[in-house]
C-alpha cells in the first residue's frame, strides 16, 4: 500500500514539474516518506532475526531497556541516552523489553531522526499468544509519531501497583488529563495514542 501511495505522489510531482507548479515540499516529503519506509522495513528485519525465547538476562546483556515485575532489570543507561540524544534532535534508537504476566517478552524497537521522526517497530509474537491453526497472525508492525511524553503526575494501576507511563503521539499538545480520558473512555488507537511502557 506505501509503495502504491508512493507511486501516485511521484506521478503527481512529475505533472507538477511538466506543469511549472514548482515549490519543493512535496519533494522533500516524499524523500522523508521513503526514508521512514526504509528505517521501519530494517527495524522489523532486526526484530525478526532475534530467538523466540529471550530470558531477561540476555535482554539485559543486550542492552535492551528491560522490564521484569514492574522494575527495571537493566538497561537504563540506553534509555536516558536515547531520551538525551532525541530531545537535542539527535539520531538515536532503543529496544524496549517488557515481560509480561505470561512471561513472554514484548519488545519495542523505538527510533528518532529528525527526518523521520519517532518509529516504532513492535514484536509481540514472544508475549504469550497462541498460534491460531486457521490463519497466520504477525504480531510485527510498525507506527510512526511526533512526540514522546513521559507522564510523572499519572500512573495506572495493575494489581495494586502504580506505575508511571511514558505514551508517543501524534497530538503535540497531550497531557495527563487528556491522556487519562482516552484510556478510560475512548480508544488510544482511534486518537493515535501508544502507551509506549509502564514502570
Amino acid at each position: 500500500m506505501k509503495k502504491k501511495m508512493l507511486a501516485v505522489l511521484f506521478a503527481a510531482m512529475m505533472v507538477c514539474g511538466v506543469a511549472g507548479c514548482g515549490g519543493t515540499e512535496e519533494p522533500a516529503k516524499d524523500a522523508q516518506e521513503t526514508a521512514a519506509s526504509a528505517k521501519e522495513a530494517e527495524m522489523l528485519a532486526y526484530l525478526k532475526e532475534l530467538p523466540a525465547e529471550i530470558p531477561v538476562e540476555n535482554a539485559v546483556a543486550e542492552g535492551f531497556f528491560t522490564i521484569k515485575d514492574g522494575a527495571v532489570a537493566g538497561g537504563q543507561e540506553a534509555w536516558d541516552a536515547f531520551l538525551t540524544a532525541s530531545e537535542n534532535g539527535e539520531e538515536a534508537s532503543v529496544v524496549l523489553c517488557q515481560y509480561t504476566q505470561m512471561d513472554g517478552a514484548v519488545l519495542d524497537y523505538l527510533y528518532y531522526s529528525a527526518e523521520t521522526g519517532y518509529l516504532l517497530a513492535t514484536d509481540e509474537t514472544r508475549g504469550g499468544f497462541e498460534e491460531n491453526e486457521e490463519e497466520e497472525r504477525d504480531y510485527f508492525y510498525t507506527r510512526s509519531y511526533e512526540v514522546l511524553k513521559t507522564f510523572d503526575d499519572f500512573s495506572l494501576q495493575e494489581g495494586g501497583t502504580a506505575y508511571d507511563i511514558c505514551v508517543l503521539t501524534n497530538e503535540p499538545e497531550m497531557d495527563e488529563d487528556t491522556f487519562r480520558t482516552y484510556w478510560i473512555e475512548m480508544s488510544i488507537e482511534a486518537h493515535q495514542t501508544m502507551l509506549l511502557y509502564v514502570i
